[in-house]
C-alpha cells in the first residue's frame, strides 16, 4: 500500500454484508482439462516474482505503459486474465502465497509492529487471532520443501544494503518491535512486509536455517551487499548451474523495482512506477530463462500482491473464504482485486491466454502440487490449482 496504514474496522463491520454479493466475481469450478485427468508437468524449478499495487487494467490492460510486462512476457507464456489478490493491504497477500494463511487484523494493517500471535489458537491449520509472526507449528512452503529435502531460497532485493537497518540475511525486526523498513531510504528499499518467510518462527527461530534461505538478491552480475555473509550468494550466481539453483525461488524486488514507490526513494527510478517494473523484469527474466535450470523444466510466475484500488477494489474470485478473524479480507470487500498474472515455462505454449479465475491460493496449491507437497491453509480448501488452460505446452 502507498498510503499510511490505518485500520478501518468500522468499515469492516459495516461492510460485512458485502461478502455474499461481492464474493461471486468468479465462483470457480475445476479448471479446464480437469475432467480429463490433467496431470501437472514435470516442473523442477519454480521462480515466483511479486510486484506491487497495480490493477489489471493499468498493467496488462494498457501495454503502452509497461510493454515488457504486458506484451513481451505474455508472448512468451500465458496471461491469466482473471487472477486475484486475496486481501488488502500487502502483507496478508504475501503470507497467503507461501502458507495459505488468510488475512487477520494485524497483517491487514501490514504489521507495522512485528508482533507474535497469541499461543494455542491453531484450528484445522488456520491460525486464529491477530498477529504477524506465526508460531513454530505453522508451516510455509519453504518448511515443506526442506522436509522433502528440496532446496529453496527467498531472494530479497536491497536486504542488507544498510546493515544497521536490517541484517544482510533473514532481515526482520525483533519480535514485538516496530518495523523500521516500512518506508524506503536512500540506498535501501528492502521492506520486511514483502518478505513473507520471516513472519514464521519455523524460519526465524533457527538463525542459521533462516540465514541460508532468506538471502539478498544481489545484482544481475552477482555483486552482493558489502556486509554479505561469507559464502552468501545471490540469484545470478546460483543460476550458473542446475545444482546451485533452488527448486523454489521467491523473488522480491525493492520498493522501487516492484512499482510500489514513485518517485523512488532508494534509487533513481524511471519515468513511472510501471517503467521501473519493466526495468527489473527486463533484467532478471531473461537471465532466469537463459539458465540451465529453467531450460531443464522451469516455471516463472509473475503477479502483483493486490490491486492499486486498495480498499476500493476488493473484488475476489473462486469463492474465497473470509478469515476467522477478518470478516472482510479486502477490508471493504472479500478480496484483493483483479491483478492478473503471467506464467512462462517450457511447458506453456507462448501467447496463451486464459479467463479461468485463479488467486494467490491457486498459486500456492500449484507450487505445492508440482513438488508433491501437502496443501497448506486455504490452498487446501480453496480454488483449484492451475490446469490445462495454463500448462498448454509439451
Amino acid at each position: 500500500m502507498r498510503t499510511f496504514h490505518v485500520r478501518r474496522w468500522g468499515a469492516v463491520l459495516a461492510g460485512a454484508a458485502l461478502l455474499s454479493t461481492m464474493a461471486g466475481v468468479a465462483a470457480s469450478a475445476s479448471p479446464p482439462g480437469a475432467a480429463h485427468a490433467f496431470k501437472l508437468p514435470a516442473v523442477k524449478h519454480v521462480f515466483v516474482i511479486v510486484l506491487e499495487n497495480e490493477d489489471y487494467a493499468t498493467t496488462f490492460g494498457d501495454p503502452r505503459a509497461d510493454p515488457y510486462l504486458a506484451k513481451t512476457l505474455p508472448s512468451k507464456g500465458v496471461l491469466l486474465e482473471d487472477y486475484y489478490g486475496i486481501g488488502h493491504h500487502s502483507n496478508d497477500n504475501y503470507i497467503a502465497m507461501v502458507s495459505g494463511q488468510p488475512p487477520n487484523p494485524d497483517n491487514q494493517d501490514d504489521c507495522t509492529t512485528f508482533v507474535a500471535f497469541p499461543p494455542g489458537k491453531d484450528v484445522k491449520g488456520i491460525e486464529h487471532g491477530a498477529g504477524c509472526v506465526y508460531p513454530s507449528d505453522v508451516e510455509n512452503i519453504g518448511n515443506e520443501l526442506s522436509n522433502a529435502h528440496l532446496s529453496w531460497k527467498a531472494y530479497e532485493q536491497d536486504m542488507g544494503n544498510i546493515p544497521s537497518r536490517e541484517s544482510v540475511a533473514c532481515g526482520h525486526p525483533a519480535v514485538g518491535k516496530v518495523d523500521n523498513t516500512e518506508v524506503a531510504v536512500s540506498g535501501d528499499g528492502y521492506a520486511t512486509r514483502h518478505d513473507p518467510f520471516v513472519y514464521f518462527e519455523s524460519d526465524i527461530g533457527a538463525k542459521a536455517y533462516c540465514d541460508n534461505h532468506v538471502v539478498a538478491l544481489g545484482s544481475t552480475t552477482g555483486t552482493m551487499p558489502k556486509g554479505a555473509l561469507k559464502g552468501e550468494t545471490g540469484l545470478a550466481t546460483d543460476l550458473k548451474s542446475v545444482g546451485t539453483t533452488p527448486a523454489y525461488s521467491f523473488i522480491t524486488p525493492n520498493l522501487c523495482s516492484d512499482g510500489h514507490d514513485f518517485p523512488c526513494k532508494n534509487e533513481k527510478g524511471g519515468a513511472s512506477a510501471l517503467a521501473d517494473i519493466d526495468t527489473f523484469l527486463g533484467a532478471w527474466v531473461p537471465k532466469i530463462m537463459s539458465s540451465a535450470a529453467y531450460k531443464d523444466g522451469g516455471l516463472i510466475e509473475i503477479t502483483f500482491d493486490e490491486s492499486e484500488g486498495t480498499e476500493s477494489d476488493s473484488t475476489a474470485c473462486c469463492n474465497e473464504k473470509a478469515g476467522p478473524d477478518a470478516p472482510l479480507p479486502g477490508i471493504n470487500g472479500p478480496g484483493g482485486g483483479k491483478v492478473g498474472a503471467v506464467l512462462i515455462s517450457p511447458f506453456i505454449k507462448p501467447g496463451t491466454k486464459t479467463t479461468h479465475a485463479y488467486n494467490h491460493y491457486s498459486l500456492l496449491a500449484t507450487d505445492e502440487k508440482l513438488f508433491g507437497l501437502p496443501l497448506l491453509g486455504d490452498a487446501k480448501t480453496g480454488p483449484a490449482s492451475f490446469g490445462a488452460d495454463v500448462f498448454t505446452g509439451k
